[in-house]
Order: structure tokens, then sequence, then C-alpha cells
């Protein structure tokens, strides 16, 4: 499980524990990737384009806040890399 921001549909995000099975067409999830330095947009097939938004201003913020060695990588559903999944486990809550 990993800690990540889930984007809202008032434009806000909330703070939730995530897993591979958790990640649904409808969400749009921010995961934090130390280890490999990402901040990871994921993007379900089925999100709006509010939260779509959202989660790209928030991804920008975090890999602000953790540093310049970070990078914003999108990721759409369906397209993850293992990288992306193994930080979900990797992770704790």
């Amino acid at each position: 499980m990993a800690n990540a921001l889930e984007m809202c549909e008032d434009g806000t995000s909330e703070s939730v524990c995530i897993t591979r099975n958790g990640l649904t067409s409808e969400r749009v999830i921010c995961v934090i990737d130390d280890e490999n330095k990402n901040v990871y947009l994921w993007l379900g097939k089925e999100a709006n384009v509010r939260k779509r938004f959202v989660g790209a201003q928030t991804a920008s913020k975090l890999r602000d806040e953790q540093g310049t060695g970070f990078r914003v990588r999108s990721l759409d559903e369906g397209d993850e890399p293992p990288q992306f999944f193994n930080s979900l486990e990797r992770e704790g809550c």
C-alpha cells in the first residue's frame, strides 16, 4: 500500500492509502516514489477533465516540495511501468 493523494470532484485532493487493486478507472492519483525520485500522476481512463487538471497541478506542487531531483511522470491507465506498481507495494500507510 502507498500513501497517495486522490483528486476530488470539487478540485481538492485527499490523502488515501492505495493498492494496485484500488486503481479504478474514475480515479486520478498522485504517488511519490522516493526511491526512484518520481511523482507519479496516475490517470484513470474514465476520469473527468477536472480531476485530470487538478492532478497535474498537484503533481507539480509535490515535485516542487520534494526537490529538484524529482520528476513528474504522467501515467495513463493500462500504460503503467513496473516501477509504478513496485512503488505502490513498497510504500507504507
